[in-house]
């Protein structure tokens, strides 16, 4: 797999977490902090950046943990 930003969203008043590239989220349900909180921890390990959506679509927050991510040497 591909490695994308994480993001957090609302989808029928219900807040879910999903990798960018992916229809499917792999966590859901708890309210907007613990999705968000979720969210930053997967971005956090993988070193990508974690996106949070209000429900209407508009970016909230942009983090990037992508200083975290090891040399890649190309």
């Amino acid at each position: 797999m591909a490695v994308d930003d994480i993001e957090t969203y609302c989808e029928d008043g219900i807040w879910k977490t999903r990798w960018r590239n992916c229809d499917e989220p792999f966590a859901a349900g708890g309210g907007r902090q613990r999705q968000a909180s979720q969210g930053a921890t997967v971005a956090c390990w993988y070193g990508v950046d974690h996106i949070i959506t209000n429900p209407d679509g508009t970016i909230a927050e942009h983090n990037s943990y992508r200083y975290r991510r090891e040399y890649e040497p190309s």
